[in-house]
């Protein structure tokens, strides 16, 4: 009879922590040892370069442009629910202007609404006031802002027109410019396009092989975002979704909030950057 109890009290303590799991976000997991060994090596390089230890860069899309992505978390606009602990990582990245503003508010150089990863490596496309002749807007972003850690995602626009092959090669020069420059690659996954389910899910493919290959942290949005009220997207089925509430309540991480593509794209990013901050400052 005891041990029938004893049962019962068990598989009342496991349907409890599965209910409670159910409520709670997808969460970034550590990092291998072998990409704290690569992360440390590419921060020792950016730290010889010059590169800023407390500035990061956002390289991307028009998903990555949007002033729901980050910047109100540069403006002191969040509510960090059950996420206290990531109070220290927005102090440490707040603090320093990285070019026209904290690295959360500033508009980037290497993001475009429209871009495929291709944009980024394209001079046609760099800023003239303020990149040199003939230089790539991601260079240009890095040369300006001089960070440390660069938050990445490209894809929903590649996954129209652009082949598995053309993406790899693509992400391949991004990932080794950024080595070479001493800013380490936080690479994301892409969110579900409706339609193209199938290139979606190749080119989330070639993100995993190369943070694979590479040692480099993965940042899987996508897989995040597939959990979420129509897959996390908002009205036009290309963008994340935002709260009612709309800007202020963007980086509103408290329960309700949740199910939102662009509070959840804000929750992760600063998961990520928190993950790698603290390797580093074992470097």
């Amino acid at each position: 009879m005891m041990r029938y109890f004893y049962l019962v009290i068990v598989a009342v303590l496991l349907l409890v922590a599965s209910l409670a799991l159910m409520d709670e976000p997808a969460v970034v997991g550590s990092l291998s040892a072998a990409t704290v060994n690569r992360i440390r090596t590419i921060y020792a390089i950016g730290q010889a370069l010059g590169n800023r230890a407390d500035v990061f860069s956002k390289v991307g899309d028009s998903i990555t442009v949007s002033f729901y992505f980050l910047q109100p978390i540069g403006e002191g606009l969040y509510h960090l629910g059950d996420h206290a602990g990531l109070q220290p990582v927005i102090d440490r990245f707040s603090a320093t202007n990285a070019r026209a503003g904290n690295s959360f508010s500033n508009p980037s150089l290497a993001a475009g609404v429209g871009w495929a990863a291709w944009g980024v490596l394209d001079p046609a496309l760099a800023d003239p006031l303020h990149c040199l002749p003939g230089e790539a807007p991601l260079v240009c972003e890095y040369r300006l802002t001089r960070p440390s850690i660069a938050l990445i995602m490209f894809g929903t626009n590649d996954a129209a027109y652009r082949s598995p092959q053309q993406y790899r090669s693509d992400l391949f020069q991004i990932v080794e410019i950024s080595k070479q420059m001493g800013v380490i690659p936080i690479l994301s996954t892409i969110p579900p396009v409706p339609g193209y389910e199938m290139q979606v899910r190749e080119l989330n493919g070639v993100v995993v092989e190369i943070t694979t290959a590479e040692n480099l942290p993965l940042w899987d949005y996508g897989e995040v975002m597939r959990e979420l009220p129509n897959f996390g997207l908002g009205w036009d089925n290309l963008h994340p979704s935002v709260p009612p509430d709309g800007y202020e309540a963007a980086a509103d991480f408290r329960p309700p909030n949740l199910q939102y593509g662009y509070v959840m794209r804000n929750l992760t990013a600063l998961q990520m950057l928190d993950t790698v901050w603290r390797e580093l400052q074992g470097a």
